[in-house]
């Protein structure tokens, strides 16, 4: 049961719900859903922070999103979707690194 509860919280479920509520507040221009796709972020990040090569810069990834709500809520789209990316494009590689790649 607690290997089920911790592959939804640090997993790529959240990560992958974390990206498409973000994406859809930037959309839909709803800061708080930014917000909140930072918040579901941040276990992600935390686990990305402890390992190889992590070094701290796992957590500015929902820093970034954070200020992309503050940019959506300037009515700053294109800032907002430049903060985002950095999340989406480490989202993606980790995804893809465990989708496909096999040791």
């Amino acid at each position: 049961m607690t290997d089920i509860f911790a592959v939804l919280i640090f997993g790529l479920p959240t990560v992958f719900i974390a990206m498409v509520v973000s994406v859809i507040g930037i959309w839909k221009e709803k800061y708080w859903l930014v917000i909140l796709g930072a918040v579901l972020f941040i276990p992600f990040s935390y686990y990305l922070n402890g390992a190889a090569h992590g070094s701290g810069f796992p957590w500015l990834l929902p820093l970034l999103q954070i200020i992309s709500a503050a940019a959506v809520r300037e009515k700053n789209k294109l800032w907002a979707w430049l903060l985002l990316l950095p999340s989406l494009l480490i989202s993606v590689y980790v995804i893809v690194a465990v989708l496909f790649f096999q040791v």
